[in-house]
């Protein structure tokens, strides 16, 4: 038994070695731990962009799928990442003396500069991620 989310699209488009697919939106979408890509709209059909690895042709059903352990990683990225950052800039500025008073303030204040310096580098690998949807999604023909 999977729990991955998987739904049924049509391509509608190759473009070379890319194909275009159009996904119903269903309630699935709410699981879907990669709904940034498509960003479903309700009522609209969402439009993925993927490599055509099935030798897919237009009007082909095919199957949509997160590939393995996508919502953990991005999870991580999400959620761990700024913890990270945010711990690191408290023990970091532990160990540094400015004379500020108090010093729990300064080291709250430095995890928060933590906190925005790992939020920002994890904006940049999901803004990554978003360009290689072929690492993120498996197709195949239904």
């Amino acid at each position: 038994m999977s729990n991955r989310v998987s739904d049924q699209g049509v391509i509608t488009k190759i473009d070379g070695n890319i194909l275009t697919i159009s996904i119903k939106t269903t309630d699935n979408c709410d699981g879907c731990g990669i709904k940034f890509l498509c960003s479903p709209k309700s009522g609209e059909d969402k439009i993925i962009k993927i490599e055509n690895t099935i030798d897919g042709k237009v009007g082909d059903t095919v199957e949509v799928s997160e590939a393995a352990n996508v919502l953990l990683i991005l999870s991580l990225l999400q959620y761990g990442l700024p913890l990270i950052g945010f711990l690191s800039g408290i023990f970091i500025s532990y160990n540094l003396e400015f004379g500020f008073k108090p010093i729990e303030l300064f080291q709250f204040i430095c995890g928060l500069l933590g906190l925005g310096i790992a939020g920002g580098i994890s904006y940049l690998i999901f803004k990554w991620i978003a360009r290689k949807p072929d690492k993120l999604y498996r197709i195949s023909k239904f």
